[in-house]
Parts: C-alpha cells; structure tokens; sequence
C-alpha cells in the first residue's frame, strides 16, 4: 500500500489535481495496481492523499520505473509544496523513498 500526501503549491491546485486525475488510468493499469483512488482532506482543500494497492513491493517498484512513475514524480516535484509518502503503513518519509526506487 502506498499513500502520498501532497499539499499543493500556491495557485498549482487545480493543475495538480488534473494532472493526478490524468495519471490514475495509467497506475491502474500497470503492475499489478489492485486500487488506486485521490482523496481531498475535507480540512485543508490544497491537500490531496494518493493511495494505491498494489499486489506487491515489486510490483510498485516496477511502476516507479516506468514513464508514468517518472511523471508522477515530475508532477510532485513541480506542482507540490510539501509531499509525505507511506509504504506499507511504516512511518512517513519525503518524496526520496519514491525516487530511489528508480534505481
């Protein structure tokens, strides 16, 4: 399971959530993601929670490899403020985590 916690930038909400909307067709499809949905904390509108199942480690791996991993990595870095990512419920880290699966 992977949760990414992004509070957007200043004026970049409504790009982040388009571009977060167009990359979900394509995490659903690959590797073997079983769900995968955006939520919006009803408390703060200018932060979004990207949760996604996947069947394994492996398969998430596989997926930040991938052209749609490298862009939402890209749509992290340029369009959120702060990021917070949770893999399999272990304690939060920053964006990093997600970034040295690439390797």
């Amino acid at each position: 399971m992977l949760t990414i916690e992004i509070r957007a930038k200043p004026g970049k909400f409504q790009e982040l959530y388009q571009t977060l909307q167009a990359l979900l067709p394509t995490i659903r499809r690959e590797g073997e993601c079983e769900d995968c949905r955006i939520y919006r904390d009803v408390e703060d509108g200018e932060i979004f929670f990207l949760s996604a199942d996947w069947k394994d480690r492996r398969n998430l791996e596989n997926y930040m490899r991938s052209n749609s991993g490298s862009a939402l990595l890209g749509a992290l870095d340029l369009l959120g403020e702060t990021v917070s990512v949770k893999i399999n419920n272990h304690a939060p880290s920053g964006i990093e985590a997600l970034k040295r699966m690439r390797r």
